[in-house]
């Protein structure tokens, strides 16, 4: 009994024995077999894998990149004498100082003589009154033989107001009527005309037209340049206002070059994306969508590091605080960049050599 009784327990003692021995085995043999860690990355080498997988993905190519930077490959070749560069618009076009306005800066670089017909807080329509896109008519009057100041009524040729004057003068003087070169003045509200010469009393008749000295001065190689539109706040749904304007002013000014420029002003016009696209679709390669250029390259092309303001203005949109002077009016930064930029696109079209 006994010695059975130790020939069991020696057996279960064996058997104990010899599980342990093949748990250990094993776990040796997926020890070996476990593939082997890499060695420890030095410290340099573990922040350069962090800021790589930190890298941002690049950018978008933009689509008009040939255009806004790099080699000019003209599209068109240049070929006649150097023209002459006209600038209609509002105050986004007025230079202060003759440097540091877009047209002055298109002068610097062209080399061109450039003319700056910009009037502040005038709409496309008063614009184009000027320029002739939009024609002025004059009621039947006379005109006396000498050198006196009449009044006279004018008015467009939808019937509408003229506004000539209010802000600047933008090519209206020395005018003409009925061929009687003279000159308007506003007094009180009121027109008046006097001619510069003495000469034949002239009766006028209904419906005559106004002829500003910039419409008489015009030449078919002209090259226009025309920003306007920021007045007008357009909307998609009366965006053709501005384009019918801009097609009646490069009918008017005879000439077959020319850049219209994009808006920019976002805070007063909430759908400008779809306004610039509208001119776009009409104006093809003439067209320069400068807002567009702005908010994607503005900064760095100007090498001005962000600020949060320029950050927040960006993401709503705007043109940066720091291309700006207030809410809508570019300072020199904007200025040189927009006349940079037109300066190109006039090479590209073959306009200036």
């Amino acid at each position: 009994m006994k010695k059975a009784f130790f020939t069991y327990i020696l057996f279960i003692l064996a058997m104990a024995a010899f599980i342990t021995l093949r748990v250990r085995a094993g776990a040796i043999l997926a020890t070996d077999t476990k593939p082997a860690e890499p060695e420890p990355e030095t410290l340099t080498e573990t922040y350069a894998a962090q800021e790589h997988e930190a890298e941002e993905e690049p950018p978008e190519p933009d689509e008009d990149d040939h255009l806004w930077h790099g080699d000019i490959v003209p599209e068109a070749k240049f070929n006649g004498l150097i023209p002459r560069i006209v600038c209609w618009g509002d105050s986004l076009t007025v230079s202060l100082d003759e440097k540091s306005a877009f047209p002055d800066i298109l002068r610097s670089m062209s080399g061109c003589e450039v003319i700056n017909y910009g009037v502040e807080a005038e709409s496309t329509s008063m614009i184009a009154m000027r320029e002739g896109g939009l024609r002025v008519n004059v009621k039947a009057t006379v005109i006396p033989a000498d050198v006196t100041l009449i009044p006279i009524f004018l008015r467009t040729e939808n019937n509408g107001h003229v506004h000539f004057l209010d802000n600047g003068d933008g090519g209206v003087n020395p005018c003409e009527i009925g061929g009687i070169e003279g000159e308007l003045q506003k007094l009180n509200g009121s027109y008046y005309f006097k001619r510069l010469n003495k000469g034949e009393r002239i009766a006028i008749e209904e419906g005559t037209q106004f002829v500003t000295h910039a419409m008489k001065d015009a030449r078919p190689d002209d090259i226009l340049v025309i920003f306007a539109g920021t007045n007008d706040l357009p909307t998609v749904s009366n965006a053709h206002n501005i384009i019918d304007l801009e097609r009646s002013m490069l009918e008017a000014a005879g000439c077959s070059k020319y850049i219209i420029v994009g808006l920019t002003y976002a805070g007063g016009i909430p759908e400008i994306d779809e306004v610039n696209a509208a001119l776009e679709k009409e104006f093809g390669e003439h067209f320069v969508d400068i807002r567009k250029y702005m908010l994607k390259y503005g900064l760095s092309d100007s090498g001005i590091d962000p600020t949060s303001e320029d950050l927040a203005d960006i993401e709503k949109g705007e043109i940066p605080s720091s291309l700006r002077m207030d809410y809508v009016h570019g300072n020199k930064h904007y200025h040189r960049l927009l006349g940079e930029q037109v300066y190109r696109r006039m090479k590209y079209l073959g306009y200036i050599p």
